[in-house]
């Protein structure tokens, strides 16, 4: 089967390159906090161990300048968490020369710690999508004035197994409780604190109700034993209401009594300019923003147009891509790479086995409250499986993934249409895309066995109507989380067969998949021919500006083009779903290289 390739986000962890410290509190503890190399030489005879520190820096510095992009007149300014650590090495300390002090959340922080006596409390760390939450609690590791001794993050998404519903949240209770016992069988003082982070499990919609209610009884439990601070990032507020909710069932002393939630907000716009500049400086083997082209007005007038904006949209990550993006301008660096390119390219990969949905939701951003990053492919989702892969490292470094995933060139989404939305499209405008299977036959129990309604064309397009494409396609919110009952299961059931069957006319090359595509290109056609959208479907033609590429359906939203590319497997693996989209993505990104002459920097 023909089949073409793509693939965020850096979701992977979001930038924000900055810490928060209290002043009083440094004071008291400034023979402990080494904010920068100079401080610490100037203490070596005090504290000789910090000599070791420093040269071990020095050693990293210098492996950095040698992995440098040879065109040092280039800036690098990365935009992702993952892309720091990617940089700076293994020793994270070295975060601490970006930190730009703020005070407020770490001292919430710190007045729920002090009230941890003989039993702990779980805080939830509400902020949205790119504020910088994982990036402030690996910061609180660095503050010596904050009182705890140990932090451990725990990646809740490492412990999903399929079809065992339970099995996820007993397996997160078993280890933090491991966590706990290996912690306290060393650590007897009674201002020894432990803090334990889950990540990656933003939400408990896909968990059943008891099993939900059972993990907060017993986590109930064990905070009473354990005197441990437990944070919860969470993203969306509906989310975080759900689940304080199910804990409080249970009891309200799982929480501290001021402080149950950090609403948490990033770093005060004011402090923007100045992580700017230290950003470039620390990557940039010490120059300034000036020998860039860019001056202070023009990090205050970003700013000030920043200050127009709601407060939630105030994020050092998008401030930080507009900085790059005034670089280029002014450089025109972007131009001398896409001065040939009328429209930029977007390439949704569509994936459509009964159970897309859950595997999707490991590989996309799930920011339903910013409707243009919504199933954005997920940076760090998508990089464990290039780096246990000795072949897709050759050909997918951490800038030019990022350059794949998230570009004025090429940006990549992952996604699912349901099952029943997908056979009801192609059985219903069969006889149009002239795919030689009869009504008789769809309806046949030995064989398609769908039912009889999804014949009908009206059908297919109300099922259309609800599915993530069609409400990605019109720019609407979709309501995030998968349900366990009525008709959306039902649906789902009711089109497996018929979906095995598809597949297996395609592997066996009895009917093309290019009949398919061309029934679902119609479908949205239909579904969008009164819409205020004016949209343009065509399938099976070549894409207008990168040779060699032919999506399943191209659509022409006007400011940009839009490839779809529908993937018929029955293989519901993560594994597949990576190895897919990698390498129909690395054909998409050969192609802008081969005809646009993307600059080795991005790629190296």
């Amino acid at each position: 089967m023909s089949k073409k390739y793509r693939s965020q986000d850096p979701n992977q962890l979001e930038l924000d390159l900055w810490n928060t410290s209290i002043t009083e509190l440094k004071d008291i503890s400034h023979k402990n906090t080494n904010q920068n190399t100079s401080s610490k030489l100037s203490k070596t005879k005090q504290e000789p161990k910090i000599i070791e520190e420093v040269e071990e820096t020095e050693v990293i510095e210098e492996k950095l300048i040698t992995n440098k992009p040879k065109k040092t007149n280039d800036l690098f300014l990365p935009f992702t968490y993952e892309e720091i650590l990617k940089t700076i090495g293994k020793d994270k300390s070295r975060l601490v020369d970006l930190i730009v002090p703020v005070t407020h959340f770490e001292e919430q922080i710190i007045q729920v710690v002090l009230d941890i006596e003989n039993a702990g409390y779980l805080l939830f760390l509400y902020g949205v999508s790119g504020v910088g939450k994982s990036t402030f609690i690996s910061s609180l590791k660095f503050q010596k004035y904050i009182p705890i001794q140990s932090i451990v993050s725990i990646d809740a998404s490492e412990l999903e197994q399929e079809n065992q519903g339970d099995i996820k949240l007993k397996e997160l209770l078993k280890k933090i409780k491991k966590e706990a016992i290996d912690f306290f069988s060393k650590n007897n003082n009674i201002n020894d604190k432990l803090c334990i982070v889950i990540d990656y499990l933003e939400n408990l919609k896909d968990e059943d109700n008891n099993n939900v209610k059972a993990f907060f009884r017993d986590l109930n439990g064990l905070l009473r034993k354990y005197p441990i601070l437990m944070i919860w990032p969470v993203t969306v507020r509906e989310d975080l209401e759900n689940m304080q909710e199910f804990a409080k069932s249970f009891s309200s002393t799982m929480f501290h009594r001021k402080r149950p939630v950090i609403d948490f907000t990033g770093p005060p716009l004011d402090e923007y300019p100045n992580i700017v500049k230290k950003t470039i400086m620390f990557f940039n083997e010490g120059k300034n923003c000036y020998e860039f082209q860019l001056t202070d007005n023009d990090l205050e007038n970003l700013k000030k147009k920043y200050e127009s904006k709601p407060r939630e949209r105030h994020l050092i990550r998008d401030y930080l891509k507009d900085i790059r993006s005034l670089w280029e301008q002014r450089t025109d660096y972007i131009s001398r790479i896409a001065k040939n390119v009328p429209k930029p390219t977007e390439v949704w990969f569509i994936f459509s086995y009964p159970v897309a949905e859950s595997v999707v939701a490991r590989f996309a951003k799930q920011t339903p409250d910013i409707i243009n990053e919504i199933w954005n492919a997920d940076y760090k989702s998508l990089f464990v499986y290039i780096s246990e892969n000795n072949q897709r490292k050759a050909d997918w470094s951490p800038q030019r993934l990022t350059l794949a995933l998230s570009s004025r060139m090429l940006t990549t989404k992952i996604m699912y249409l349901p099952t029943n939305s997908l056979v009801s499209c192609i059985a219903s405008y069969a006889r149009d895309a002239e795919i030689p299977i009869t009504n008789k036959d769809w309806l046949d129990p030995d064989q398609y066995s769908i039912k009889r309604n999804w014949l009908q064309k009206n059908n297919a397009k109300k099922t259309l109507q609800t599915t993530p494409l069609y409400l990605q396609l019109s720019g609407v919110s979709i309501t995030l989380g998968k349900r366990k009952s009525g008709a959306v299961p039902t649906g789902l059931k009711n089109a497996k067969q018929a979906f095995e069957k598809i597949n297996e006319d395609i592997s066996q090359n009895k009917i093309s998949d290019q009949r398919f595509n061309k029934a679902i290109c119609l479908a949205l056609k239909d579904v969008f021919r009164y819409s205020k959208h004016e949209l343009n479907f065509k399938s099976e033609i070549n894409h207008p500006h990168l040779t060699n590429i032919k999506p399943d359906i191209l659509v022409d939203m006007g400011e940009k083009l839009v490839c779809l590319e529908f993937c018929y497997t029955n293989n519901s693996t993560p594994g597949y779903l990576a190895d897919y989209v990698l390498k129909k993505l690395n054909k998409y990104m050969k192609q802008l290289e081969d005809n646009f002459g993307i600059s080795e920097d991005l790629l190296s």
